[in-house]
């Protein structure tokens, strides 16, 4: 699928400053990823985070030596007491500045639902690590907002699109696992509220916005099909 990377960009911009308080199934999928990888954590290890946003995954491991990258400058410039070890840069995930073998572990939290090519992004990444490195990512999959895929909300990426696509790049599995989590909602109004709020609305070049008149059926509940992986680059 093609995605409108300006569009996400002013989007999540316009949801930076709403986005710590309204995104806790966020921070939560942030928090639970992290508890997986501690096992493959090294001393030393250099880890880049993509789409880091406003640092859900840096905050926890704020004592590593960790390259944050985002589309959105205002989102990364929400942490205003970054340490200095930890760096900030501006760049589309799928167009990354750096050379190979730079990391040992590339992460992600409730980001790569937006790559447009998984196959041609992941052998990319699988380039970025070092022997042995550990590529480590959540994000919502087929299924995710159910209750409003009537209304040409984005389509999610489906777990077997995704694991065809690690093993073509020549990652290995670790770990797969899948939760769904239903997030509920004072009433219909706040549900369309917080998806503006988290910036995940009008996500595609060709979705329209989402709009109160548009979605006064939406209930006061949303539906996220959470997949967690944990692929390396080598067996170990």
């Amino acid at each position: 699928m093609h995605f409108n990377k300006n569009l996400i960009a002013k989007n999540f911009s316009l949801g930076a400053k709403t986005y710590d308080e309204a995104a806790q199934v966020q921070l939560a999928s942030a928090e639970e990823l992290v508890a997986f990888i501690l096992p493959y954590l090294k001393k030393d290890v250099q880890i880049l985070d993509l789409g880091s946003g406003t640092s859900f995954i840096a905050k926890q491991l704020a004592t590593c030596e960790i390259t944050e990258v985002d589309i959105s400058a205002e989102m990364l410039n929400s942490w205003h007491e970054r340490p200095s070890n930890v760096t900030a840069i501006q760049a589309d995930f799928e167009n990354l500045p750096f050379v190979k073998n730079s990391f040992d572990l590339i992460i992600s939290s409730f980001a790569l639902q937006w790559i447009s090519d998984f196959e041609k992004n992941f052998s990319q990444f699988f380039e970025l690590l070092r022997p042995n490195g550990t590529f480590a990512f959540c994000l919502p999959t087929n299924g995710s907002l159910e209750e409003i895929q009537d209304f040409n909300i984005n389509e999610f990426p489906t777990n077997s699109v995704i694991k065809n696509a690690l093993e073509k790049s020549r990652f290995n599995e670790k770990l797969f696992l899948q939760k769904t989590i239903q997030q509920k909602f004072q009433n219909n109004r706040e549900a369309l509220k917080f998806l503006k709020r988290i910036g995940a609305n009008s996500p595609a070049k060709t979705r329209l916005p989402l709009k109160s008149s548009t979605y006064k059926n939406l209930g006061d509940a949303l539906s996220w099909n959470i997949s967690y992986f944990i692929y390396t680059k080598n067996d170990r």
